[in-house]
Parts: structure tokens; sequence; C-alpha cells
């Protein structure tokens, strides 16, 4: 509840602010001065909106339900409870179907960075002979 009282005062604050600057107007050019009674107007309607403003924290989330069967929530983040799923990315990682570092992927990785490596030692003497579409090619 605190949140939503500090965001309220932000928002009188930064409405009481632009309402003085509505009654000190600086020099610009084309533009007819502005009343009191739009300042005031101002005011009035950043108070409103504060004070009726809903904080988004306290939001309750939906239930629903198809026949009278689930207790679903409408929640994102309910996904991802699922620690025993052996295909799921947030799981613990005991029985995990992917592993990140496995040996067969390195060794794939290192041969193309091995290859890469090679291509690019080309490049001094492909920009020497002038062969750009070559240049080009290796680096795709």
């Amino acid at each position: 509840m605190a949140r939503g009282s500090a965001l309220s005062k932000v928002l009188l604050a930064t409405g009481l602010g632009v309402a003085l600057r509505q009654l000190c107007p600086g020099q610009e050019a084309f533009a007819s001065p502005p009343s009191r009674r739009d300042a005031a107007a101002l005011m009035a309607a950043m108070v409103a909106g504060s004070a009726v403003a809903p904080d988004a924290a306290d939001a309750a989330i939906p239930n629903f339900s198809f026949f009278g069967f689930g207790s679903g929530q409408s929640d994102a983040y309910s996904v991802n409870d699922n620690p025993s799923n052996p295909y799921s990315q947030f799981s613990d990682g005991k029985d995990a179907v992917y592993n990140k570092y496995n040996e067969q992927e390195m060794s794939r990785k290192r041969t193309q960075l091995d290859a890469a490596v090679k291509r690019l030692e080309k490049t001094p003497e492909l920009i020497r002979t002038k062969q750009a579409q070559q240049i080009k090619a290796n680096l795709l």
C-alpha cells in the first residue's frame, strides 16, 4: 500500500509543477497565455486522477474453470512451476533431456570455430588482391 501512496504523491507533485508552469509561462511565441482557470482545472484533474487510480500490485488474479473443472488462475508465471518436467528449461536439471555443454555439441562447435578461423586467415590476401566477393563469402 505504501507504493500506491508514494505514486499518488509523485503524481500530485507533478500536477502541481505543471500547474505552476502554466501559471508562469516563459517566452513562447504564437501561443495564448493560459488562464488561472485552466491551471486550477488541471490541478483538480490530477488530484482526482491520483485518488481514483487503482494500484497495479494489488490486482487480484482472476480464477476460471470450464464446466466446474479446474481451479485455474490466469497467472503468466504458473507455467514455470513444474520443476520435474525434463523438457522444461526451468527444471532442476537432474533428469533433463538436453545437457547444455555435452561433448558432442562442443566438438561440433570447435570444428565450426576452426573452419571460421581458417577462412579469416585468408582475408589479408583477399584484401591485397581486391577480391571483395570472396571476402563477403568468407564472412557468411
